[in-house]
């Protein structure tokens, strides 16, 4: 079996990926800032990455700067996604490391419309777009294969719930709501459309694309929720476990966007197989359940 380095391990994405290659026999060797780290990899301080050990097979590049920071500091963003990824593509060449899968985004595609599969033009829309997608042509343009793997918005339970921090995500942002307010809030009307994949759904894919099973771009999409569908979910879900009512509230405003649809033209959409779409919500109640149970166990241990 390969031996795997792993960039991003502790985050939110990378902890799913990283059970899950380990579960497959994968030796997997994680680079980041944790003191359990096996090399140090800071992505705001690219030039301390130190030349990588011999016998690694695959890199799975799935560290990044999320939307949040590359909206608060743009100049931060491009170091972290676009420097610390030439500077790791140098390290990988140096070692002979043979392949590369990048995590990317669904976010390339700035303003999307119609059908996006892999055939699309990105165009992005905000820097943290724009340098996904810079990172995704500076590793193409290496001599190693690179597998660049494009994931809808993801749902799921984290793989270790000390180190995530992503409260910021639709799904979480409202059971977080639903059960420290009593209520979910939208600023919208609930119209707007996202489509949501399942963290299981993306590792089986990062597993493909070590085993070499996938194209050059690869897009993993999921569930199509409206937000006033999802939000009502949550608050469902919350109601469920705290024995309180929880409603849901609207906004006014309907964001003027375009209907699209995310897929790929040869990773089976999420809504392709019969019934599928059923499983996939039935997912996302599962999911809202182990979110709604770990904010009661914090509140009850009076953790923040």
């Amino acid at each position: 079996m390969p031996t795997v380095l792993l960039t991003g391990a502790s985050g939110y994405a990378g902890g799913a990926i990283r059970d899950v290659l380990r579960q497959a026999g994968m030796t997997v060797l994680t680079a980041g800032r944790r003191a359990d780290d096996d090399l140090p990899f800071d992505l705001l301080r690219p030039d301390r990455l130190p030349a990588l050990p011999a016998g690694i097979d695959a890199c799975v590049h799935a560290a990044a700067a999320n939307e949040v920071l590359c909206r608060q500091d743009p100049l931060a963003a491009f170091t972290a996604n676009v420097t610390a990824t030439r500077a790791l593509a140098g390290r990988l060449r140096d070692a002979q490391v043979g392949h590369v899968v990048y995590l990317s985004t669904f976010h390339v595609f700035g303003r999307p419309a119609g059908r996006l599969d892999e055939t699309a033009e990105p165009v992005p829309a905000n820097d943290y777009g724009l340098t996904h997608l810079l990172a995704e042509h500076l590793l193409r343009a290496q001599p190693f294969r690179t597998t660049v793997i494009r994931p809808a918005n993801l749902f799921g339970t984290p793989a270790d719930w000390s180190t995530f921090n992503r409260w910021t995500l639709a799904p979480f942002d409202f059971m977080q709501q639903a059960l420290r307010d009593g209520a979910v809030r939208l600023l919208s009307d609930g119209s707007p459309v996202r489509c949501y994949v399942s963290l299981e759904r993306l590792a089986a894919a990062v597993v493909q694309g070590l085993q070499g099973h996938l194209p050059p771009v690869t897009h993993v999409s999921g569930q199509p929720w409206r937000m006033d569908a999802l939000a009502r979910l949550c608050a469902g879900v919350a109601a469920q476990a705290s024995g309180r009512d929880v409603p849901v509230s609207l906004g006014t405003h309907r964001p003027a966007e375009a209907a699209y649809t995310f897929g790929s033209g040869h990773w089976a959409d999420e809504t392709d197989a019969e019934g599928e779409g059923e499983g996939e919500r039935l997912r996302m109640a599962t999911f809202a359940r182990h979110v709604a149970d770990r904010l009661l166990q914090d509140s009850k241990a009076g953790t923040p």
